[in-house]
């Protein structure tokens, strides 16, 4: 599956694939993200992937046209490939102060509350892209039955670290913010910090694997974080 190529500025490149949400597109983009990182380190400023493109900034002096021969080459196309993925666990508490829309969710979805927790903690969630919010990470892969259309009026402020089901997405607010997603739980990470030199603790490509915690345990967690002193449960996998 070939993507197609379209300018996207003076210096910058947009790759196009069938415009749905689809593991095997976001499988595809990564690879091509990670070559196009590794590859041409000199040329490439960044490149930023969606759930359906990729878009590549190019410094000022580069050659538009020859990268674009580059682009469709066989040798490039051969080299497409991700070696890893990481899997990055992430802690929430579905405790109803916390999962303000799980009661209104049950009764219109007519399924109990733990039943809608434990279908969101039984996926895996590729993390497709980041937008709305810095380092708000987009997730795919949730289950079709806890799927829930966004607010018709957004509340005025979500809290940082909630998490949140949109249509067939699930997302996590990493700042305190306007937002229309369905809340079903918080997490005590800190998911965008600019003072780190990698702000987003998410990036696309990623899988998450959320699990379910105490009222309690997010307390300690919460300032495990603030102290500097909480470990992340993360493991790498092949692919």
């Amino acid at each position: 599956m070939y993507p197609k190529i379209k300018d996207f500025g003076d210096q910058a490149l947009l790759l196009e694939w069938n415009n749905e949400i689809s593991l095997s597109i976001h499988k595809e983009i990564m690879r091509y993200k990670h070559t196009i990182d590794s590859r041409f380190q000199s040329i490439v400023i960044e490149t930023v992937p969606t759930y359906a493109s990729l878009a590549i900034y190019l410094n000022k002096g580069a050659n538009k046209e020859a990268f674009i021969s580059e682009l469709n080459s066989d040798l490039l196309l051969s080299e497409i490939i991700q070696k890893s993925q990481r899997i990055v666990h992430i802690p929430v508490c579905y405790d109803i102060e916390y999962g303000w829309d799980l009661p209104e969710m049950a009764h219109k979805l007519n399924i109990p509350i733990d039943e809608i927790i434990s279908r969101h903690i039984d996926q895996e969630y590729p993390v497709y892209f980041l937008g709305f919010l810095p380092g708000f990470p987009y997730l795919g892969g949730l289950d079709s039955k806890i799927a829930f259309p966004r607010k018709a009026t957004p509340r005025k402020q979500v809290d940082k670290g909630s998490v949140g089901i949109a249509g067939s997405q699930t997302g996590i607010y990493t700042m305190d913010s306007p937002g229309g997603w369905n809340i079903i739980g918080r997490s005590p990470l800190d998911f965008f910090d600019a003072s780190q030199e990698n702000p987003c603790l998410l990036v696309p490509g990623d899988l998450v694997k959320f699990y379910k915690i105490s009222r309690k345990l997010y307390e300690e967690i919460y300032f495990q974080v603030k102290n500097q002193n909480y470990s992340l449960r993360m493991e790498v996998r092949d692919v």
